[in-house]
């Protein structure tokens, strides 16, 4: 997204740093011309619903919000179950998409370099469904439960892949793939693994 020009008339109006999306929205207050190392800048002031924040653009670049999705979608929304709760459990589209059982273990064998501290645990909701600050739509708890159904439904499916990649080409086939896979990942599909097998 092409970031704002800073101009006097942009006091009052609604920008995100972009930067920090989980600041969300926030309203000009004040903006100054100033110098840094002889170029010119501006400090702007703004208040974003968690506090007030002066901006020094650049190299603080201010962009226009997009409309946030809502967690509850419309009846259709919820019968096709693709409300912010169902994409935040679902699996990527490109797992499932890809072709053959090699590319579909592939597809999703990054998923499992995803962690649960706070910080990885708000970045992988971003990137599921596209909300800014997550926090403002579910609780940590919430986010916590929800990343949990997450990993089994992702670990589900790499033991299907897998099964057919074995039924397919045969467990030297199966073997190679996981030779393939870096130790601290083949760690943790073990892991894994071993959890669907104690459910």
């Amino acid at each position: 997204m092409d970031p704002i020009v800073i101009t006097p008339d942009l006091v009052g109006a609604s920008v995100r740093n972009a930067a920090r999306p989980d600041w969300g929205a926030g309203r000009v207050l004040r903006i100054e011309a100033t110098r840094v190392d002889g170029a010119p800048a501006h400090r702007v002031q703004v208040q974003f619903p968690t506090g007030s924040r002066a901006l020094l653009v650049p190299p603080a670049r201010l962009i226009a919000p997009t409309p946030e999705p809502q967690r509850t979608g419309g009846w259709l929304d919820q019968l096709g179950k693709n409300t912010l709760d169902d994409r935040l459990r679902r699996l990527p589209e490109t797992c499932a998409d890809a072709f053959g059982a090699r590319a579909r273990l592939a597809g999703v064998l990054p998923l499992f370099a995803l962690g649960d501290d706070p910080a990885a645990l708000l970045g992988w909701a971003r990137s599921q469904t596209g909300v800014a600050d997550p926090l403002s739509h579910w609780s940590r708890d919430e986010l916590t439960s929800a990343f949990a159904d997450f990993c089994l439904a992702r670990d589900a499916f790499f033991r299907n892949e897998a099964a057919r990649l074995q039924k397919a080409e045969g467990a030297e086939a199966l073997q190679g793939e996981i030779a393939r896979i870096p130790a601290d990942l083949r760690r943790s599909i073990r892991e894994a693994l071993d959890r669907l097998f104690r459910v």
